[in-house]
């Protein structure tokens, strides 16, 4: 899969997680979390001819911090956090295609 390919997974995903933070009893600190996720990998999506292993590692950093965050500050649905966590998972993956090239 194309680097634009796996950062537009894993914003699809993100967004998967907006929609499971409103649905319900809405989580406003998980939904600002998200957001905030969102925005960072649709820039990185944006300049993908551009980005760097490096640019993905720190990518990788917040959003693992993100998904702590919302796990355990918050009483975000399992969606909220899975959704994180597969974002995670497919930019690890991205980060790993970019280093053995």
């Amino acid at each position: 899969m194309s680097v634009k390919g796996q950062l537009s997974a894993s914003r699809d995903f993100l967004m998967v997680g907006m929609r499971a933070s409103e649905r319900g009893a809405r989580n406003e600190e998980a939904a600002k979390v998200l957001r905030a996720c969102l925005d960072l990998v649709e820039t990185l999506v944006r300049q993908s001819d551009k980005i760097t292993a490096s640019d993905v590692e720190t990518t990788l950093g917040v959003l693992t911090k993100a998904a702590s965050e919302v796990d355990d500050e918050t009483s975000a649905t399992t969606a909220v956090v899975s959704a994180i966590r597969n974002a995670i998972g497919r930019l690890q993956t991205l980060r790993t295609e970019m280093t053995t090239k």
